[in-house]
């Protein structure tokens, strides 16, 4: 996969025309753009023939960089968590990370008022505002 530069503005426009189910930019440039998903979406062929999965969603670099924190963590250690598993696969690190960490918190925790009713993935420790958040363990679903 190729990555591209952006300026702040270019990609809150990018997300200002997302979609529910829409979990990445590349997803929601192709809808703008009318690019057909093709039938190996979820894998890319280098010229050797090795397979080269694409980018993670964000949810679920929230939830392994929650994982590599033992569970739960507190918001700052999260952002710390998940920019590292970001650098380390080469995914992007926009201008507004933090929030888009919040949002994948929010958005798949049935604790949270933007719970999207798909994925309840994680729970708030001591209540929303807390800034403390965990990994839902199977039995908390």
């Amino acid at each position: 996969m190729r990555k591209i530069d952006v300026s702040t503005e270019v990609f809150a426009k990018i997300w200002a025309q997302r979609i529910a189910g829409e979990e990445s930019e590349d997803e929601i440039l192709k809808r703008l753009l009318g690019v057909k998903a093709s039938d190996n979406s979820q894998a890319a062929k280098t010229s050797k023939g090795n397979s080269i999965i694409n980018s993670a969603l964000w949810r679920q670099d929230v939830r392994q960089g929650l994982e590599n924190l033992g569970g739960s963590g507190h918001l700052k250690d999260i952002y710390q968590a998940v920019r590292d598993i970001r650098r380390k696969h080469g995914r992007s690190i926009p201008p507004n990370f933090e929030a888009i960490v919040r949002r994948e918190l929010e958005q798949n925790s049935a604790d949270a008022g933007a719970y999207l009713g798909k994925r309840n993935w994680f729970r708030s420790v001591d209540g929303i505002g807390s800034g403390i958040w965990a990994v839902r363990e199977e039995s908390d679903q």
